[in-house]
């Protein structure tokens, strides 16, 4: 009689902890030290799972005011506007001329047809880059990224013309 009790608890308790698992905008607020509940949601997209969770996420939240961007800009660890190069290949992609050749780097976070996700493209605001590859390093340094051959970060834009914030993850 145990052993019929005992398959039937423990999917009992693998639906119940699924169930346990933090929203994508609790988990931007967390990552983003920020309070986020006045944002509507407009696009939540996650491609993670699989064996190592590799895949790229992106929720973008809609502000009612620009309450948030008074926030972002007297917190120093956001950068305002414009992207540095390195975020630029990222999110948008970028060729670079380098001793008579050309290299393209990006876009790296990119929908199911290839297409950015930051759509359309911000201008004005702030973005906030987290490393997430190393733990030896400082996590707002980006310069590296682009040469290693694993992704690992979180990025966060604000666009600050239409009070949006993007909230990205990349894992390769």
């Amino acid at each position: 009689m145990k052993r019929n009790l005992f398959f039937p608890l423990l999917l009992c308790l693998a639906l119940a902890l699924a169930g346990c698992a933090p929203s994508a905008r609790q988990q931007a607020a967390e990552a983003l030290s920020l309070d986020l509940s006045a944002g509507t949601v407009l696009l939540d997209t996650d491609t993670h799972g699989g064996f190592l969770g590799d895949g790229t996420s992106c929720l973008k939240l809609a502000f009612p005011d620009d309450a948030l961007a008074g926030v972002l800009a007297a917190d120093p660890a956001w950068k305002p506007f414009p992207l540095s190069d390195v975020t630029t290949a990222l999110v948008y992609g970028r060729t670079v001329e380098q001793d008579g050749a050309s290299m393209t780097w990006g876009p790296c976070l990119i929908d199911g047809d290839g297409q950015p996700l930051v759509d359309p493209a911000v201008e004005n605001g702030w973005y906030r880059f987290i490393d997430r590859h190393s733990q030896s390093h400082d996590p707002a340094d980006e310069s590296r990224v682009l040469e290693r051959g694993s992704l690992n970060f979180t990025l966060a834009l604000y666009d600050a013309d239409r009070n949006e914030l993007y909230y990205l993850t990349l894992d390769t």
